[in-house]
C-alpha cells in the first residue's frame, strides 16, 4: 500500500469515515465556529505533511488510464526500484517490493528536519539510488542538483533520469563512485550521503572525498552498532591521547570503533564496516567536519548534519 494511503484516510474531507464520526458531531455541538475551523485546518495540514513525505508535488495531477498504463509498464521495465515514490497520481515506483512501500517516505521525515533551506543552492546526493532525495532537493528549489551512484543497483541512474523527465525536475544524474568525486571540480553547498558509509571498503578515503566537494552542509546517515538513542558519551580528549596497545581505554565501549564485516550483514555481501556512534563522530571530525545536529531514527541508526 503506497505511503499516501494513510494520508488519504485522515485527510480527504470528502470521505465519510472521519468526517462523519468526528467533525459533523463537533459542528453540531457547542464546539463550532473558530474551534471547528481550526480543527479542519489541523487535519488538512497533517494530511499534506504525511502525503508530501512520500511523493513529489509535481506528481499530484490527473493521469489518464492510458498514461497510467504506460507509466506502470515503464516502471516495471526499469525495475527493481529501491525507492518508492509517485510518478503520477496513483502510480508508484515500488509499492510492494523491498525495502517496503514506506521507504524513503519515513527517511525523508527525518532528513527534512535537518535539511537547510536549499533554494538557489548547489546540492549533491551521493548514493542517490532511485533518485527520490535528489528530486526532492530540486523540487524544494535547489539551483543545481547532481545525483551520483556507484552502480550497486544496475539501473538506478536510468530510473533517476526517467523519473526526472516524467516529473519535469531537471536534476542531473551520473554513474559515479564516491571515490571519484574530487575530479568533479565542483563544490556543493549541501551534500547528502545516506545509506552509503557501511558499504565502503575505504571509509576514511570516502569521507575525505566528501569533504573535498562540500563547502557547507553534509547530511550523513549510517547504520551503527546498537546505541541508546541519545547523544553519545564521548571519551575525554585527554583519555584518547598518547595511546599504546596496552592502554585500557581501548577496551572502553565509548572508544571510537568500526566493526569489520567479513561476510555479510543482513545477507548483504556489500557491507564492510559498522561503526559505533562515537566512531562516526570521530571519523567525521578527522575528515574535517563539525557535528552540528544529531538524530537517532532507530537504535541501530544515526543521522547527522555536519558543517565544514
Amino acid at each position: 500500500m503506497p505511503p499516501a494511503s494513510f494520508a488519504q484516510q485522515i485527510g480527504s474531507m470528502g470521505q465519510p469515515g472521519l468526517y462523519a464520526r468526528v467533525l459533523i458531531p463537533w459542528r453540531k455541538s457547542r464546539l463550532q465556529g473558530v474551534l471547528y475551523n481550526r480543527s479542519v485546518e489541523i487535519l488538512r495540514d497533517l494530511y499534506h505533511l504525511v502525503r508530501d513525505r512520500g511523493r513529489l508535488i509535481k506528481s499530484v495531477r490527473y493521469s489518464s488510464r492510458a498514461e497510467k498504463f504506460r507509466l506502470t509498464k515503464a516502471i516495471q521495465d526499469l525495475g527493481p526500484w529501491f525507492h518508492n515514490y509517485e510518478l503520477a497520481t496513483g502510480v508508484w515506483t515500488n509499492d510492494s517490493g523491498f525495502p517496503g512501500s514506506e521507504y524513503p517516505a519515513w527517511r525523508w521525515g527525518f532528513v527534512s528536519r535537518l535539511l537547510p533551506d536549499v533554494k538557489g543552492l548547489a546540492c549533491l546526493d551521493v548514493g542517490c539510488s532511485s533518485g527520490f532525495f535528489s528530486l526532492k532537493l530540486k523540487e524544494l528549489g535547489a539551483k543545481d542538483v547532481l545525483g551520483v551512484d556507484g552502480g550497486e543497483q544496475t539501473r538506478a541512474i536510468e530510473q533517476c533520469r526517467f523519473a526526472a523527465a516524467q516529473l519535469n525536475l531537471p536534476a542531473r544524474f551520473e554513474r559515479m563512485s564516491i571515490y571519484d568525486l574530487k575530479p568533479l571540480g565542483q563544490a556543493f553547498d549541501v551534500v547528502l550521503c545516506l545509506g552509503v558509509f557501511y558499504h565502503l571498503r575505504h571509509p576514511l578515503l570516502a569521507l575525505e572525498n566528501l569533504r573535498a566537494v562540500c563547502k557547507r552542509d553534509l547530511i550523513f546517515q549510517t547504520v551503527t552498532t546498537r546505541h541508546s538513542a541519545t547523544a553519545a558519551v564521548e571519551m575525554p580528549a585527554e583519555a584518547v591521547q598518547n595511546l599504546t596497545v596496552q592502554s585500557e581505554v581501548l577496551l572502553d565501549p565509548r572508544f571510537p570503533e568500526l566493526k569489520f564485516i567479513e561476510h555479510s550483514l543482513g545477507q548483504d555481501m556489500s557491507c564492510w564496516f559498522v561503526p559505533n556512534v562515537e566512531g562516526v563522530y570521530a571519523m567525521l571530525r578527522s575528515a574535517g567536519f563539525t557535528v552540528e545536529e544529531v538524530m537517532f531514527p532507530s537504535e541501530y541508526d544515526i543521522l547527522i548534519r555536519c558543517r565544514v
